[in-house]
């Protein structure tokens, strides 16, 4: 039981390292490369997917139980990502108000 739950908290832990991650990388792209943004979507997906394939497989090696390991990375990738989420629509709109600034100064 013991490994089961620091074999959670290590795979919750990689969860929001992630999670963080992709955060700084849609921030990047909104702001360098907004008409992209889209395709960090399909990439930030893809890194999650890769994670939990890779917590499934390795996680059979373990003496921990997988679907501890499993929970703990669904867990630390999805929690964050409300609050990312949140931030991000703030970052769009204040990136979208500056651009409509720029754009009625310009002409």
């Amino acid at each position: 039981m013991k490994a089961d739950l620091i074999g959670a908290a290590i795979t919750l832990a990689l969860g929001v390292l992630i999670a963080v991650g992709n955060y700084f990388l849609s921030a990047y792209m909104l702001k360098k490369r907004p008409e992209a943004y889209a395709s960090t979507t399909v990439l930030r997906q893809m890194i999650q997917v890769l994670y939990l394939v890779a917590v499934l497989l390795i996680g059979e090696k373990t003496p921990a139980d997988v679907i501890y390991l499993l929970i703990g990375a669904a867990v630390g990738i999805t929690v964050p990502m409300f609050y990312f989420t949140g931030k991000l629509v703030k970052l769009n709109d204040a990136l979208n108000k500056q651009r409509k600034k720029d754009g009625e100064s310009d002409g």
